[in-house]
């Protein structure tokens, strides 16, 4: 791998390992207190970090999806974490990464790609639920919503227009946060930010991502996988779901068969996500068309493990 390839793995592996700290050091700390938006905080500081990295990487022969590499990279490192969920956070790092590099890809490392990078990954956040939900209930839930909502909101003062628009102006506010975020990044090249302060408050704390023994789950991982299904909005669906085919149907042992999809399905994604490790030989590879990818993540590890 000659010079161009040694920084590009430098950059994928530097940022990547920032990322995975901050994700894990600042994500563990935010829901500890149950901090409103965290999430939203997360997704809007992995932007801001995509354009820096964007900014960094100009001089390369192809630096399009560097963004793209530098989200799977830290995803990676999520899967090593000896505690806590994994899948969940593992596909919004690769999906926002993904769609964020379409802005560079389509007009360059200038403000505009970084602009549109940032809008499409800010939509994210709003599409996995949906995408996760109908993956548990499929049609039914979106039917029994729809129904739920016709009925409730004249009630409530509020009819489908204006909770479309309600809708809107959340991810409106999102998107504006966004593109704010971009032009800081732009503005500011070259210039330490409020990561670093992050990256210490991870020091400090001695939070990082550690790799994860393999070996059988323990039982206490199926208590915690058995015990996400009782959260609000898994629940709030479960019920909701149950109560409109109970009233457009209203056979019981249908309706129970129904239900148990979603709860099997949701049951096994909170299992995984809890227990899954990619295998070791994404940080080992040797040659072929991973090899790049590999050693990036060699680097950000080795970068995480100094902290």
């Amino acid at each position: 791998m000659g010079k161009a390839g040694d920084k590009k793995t430098e950059i994928i592996g530097d940022y990547a390992a920032t990322l995975s700290l901050i994700e894990v050091a600042l994500g563990s700390f935010l829901h500890a207190f149950r901090i409103p938006f965290a999430g939203t905080f997360l997704s809007l500081n992995q932007g801001f970090l995509l354009c820096r990295a964007v900014l960094s990487s100009r001089d390369l022969d192809q630096p399009k999806m560097v963004p793209y590499h530098v989200s799977n990279v830290a995803a990676v490192l999520k899967s090593l974490a000896s505690a806590g969920k994994k899948l969940g956070p593992m596909l919004s790092l690769s999906m926002q990464g993904f769609l964020f590099s379409l802005g560079p890809w389509l007009f360059g490392a200038r403000l505009i790609g970084l602009a549109v990078g940032m809008v499409l990954l800010s939509l994210w956040a709003f599409l996995q639920p949906l995408v996760t939900y109908y993956l548990f209930f499929g049609r039914q839930l979106f039917e029994a919503v729809a129904y739920l909502l016709e009925k409730t909101l004249p009630y409530v003062g509020l009819d489908a227009r204006r909770l479309a628009w309600l809708f809107a102006g959340l991810v409106a506010l999102k998107c504006s946060a966004a593109l704010v975020l971009a032009v800081l990044a732009w503005r500011t090249q070259g210039r330490a930010l409020f990561q670093d302060r992050l990256v210490a408050f991870a020091r400090e704390k001695g939070i990082r991502p550690l790799e994860a023994k393999p070996g059988a789950a323990s039982a206490s991982t199926f208590l915690l996988a058995f015990r996400d299904l009782f959260r609000p909005l898994f629940l709030a669906s479960l019920a909701t779901t149950g109560g409109f085919l109970y009233f457009s149907q209203g056979e019981g042992a249908e309706i129970l068969w129904i239900l148990m999809r979603p709860i099997a399905i949701g049951f096994l994604f909170f299992y995984f996500s809890r227990t899954l490790t990619l295998d070791r030989w994404l940080l080992r590879t040797r040659g072929g068309r991973f090899e790049s990818f590999g050693l990036a993540c060699q680097a950000a590890l080795e970068k995480v493990r100094k902290v």
